[in-house]
């Protein structure tokens, strides 16, 4: 496990930023899995200011969404189909075939064969719950759950419902499962704010407990945690 404590916001967000677009340009055909939320909101934003400074060939790269909603249409404003399309896609002008979305009507297993076929996932981006669910496997998640409908968590519901303003907030998803996770070569966390603070504490602080789902990422051999003064001011590092 590598740890890249950053001394702003600012500075995780481009620690993060740059391990993609440097992976990125060294092998313009590696298949990414992408996480949404407030946390990435900042990450797609230099993202494609970057890129747009710097272009790198990227109609090659191959990217899996990590979740999605279930119980709203997939051009709902509010779903992460349109999120990363708002963010993404049409900035940087990519083609939509190169994303895959959870198939909310076709199911997990369809998903995982969708992900084997691609040769699997070479970098994961994950974000973390206050309560720490990875994707949207909440605690109680199974280390060997596979892209599945999930439940969500009261507090996961509240923490995401402001993005549907007067709407109804969804009360499930399709998520990929701790172990599709795992299973990608590189997993790359970014945690930012002071919401999170417990949930780092618990995760470095303990291992494989299923009421914290994020810490069965710490067995993976490749795996770095971006953290911003906030989401670390409950641990203590001498790094």
């Amino acid at each position: 496990m590598r740890i890249i404590l950053s001394k702003s916001t600012e500075e995780a967000v481009d620690a993060v930023t740059t391990i993609i677009l440097d992976k990125l340009a060294s092998r313009p055909s590696m298949v990414l899995g992408l996480a949404t939320g407030r946390t990435m909101e900042p990450v797609y934003a230099e993202w494609v200011s970057k890129v747009r400074a710097n272009p790198i060939k990227m109609d090659k790269a191959f990217f899996f969404m990590l979740d999605e909603y279930l119980g709203i249409d997939e051009n709902h404003p509010s779903s992460f189909k349109s999120y990363i399309k708002d963010r993404l896609i049409h900035p940087l002008n990519l083609a939509e075939s190169q994303f895959a979305f959870p198939p909310i009507h076709l199911g997990g297993e369809y998903y995982e064969r969708l992900i084997k076929e691609a040769g699997g996932i070479d970098l994961q981006l994950l974000g973390i719950g206050v309560n720490g669910h990875i994707g949207f496997n909440e605690p109680g998640s199974s280390v060997k759950s596979r892209t599945r409908e999930v439940e969500l968590t009261p507090e996961t519901m509240e923490a995401n419902k402001s993005h549907f303003g007067a709407g109804k907030m969804p009360s499930k998803a399709l998520s990929m499962g701790i172990g599709s996770i795992l299973e990608g070569k590189e997993l790359l966390m970014l945690a930012t704010g002071k919401s999170k603070a417990t949930a780092i504490k618990y995760l470095l602080n303990h291992h494989d407990d299923e009421s914290c789902p994020a810490t069965f990422l710490k067995s993976h051999p490749h795996f770095t945690l971006v953290l911003d003064p906030d989401a670390a001011c409950r641990i203590s590092l001498n790094i």
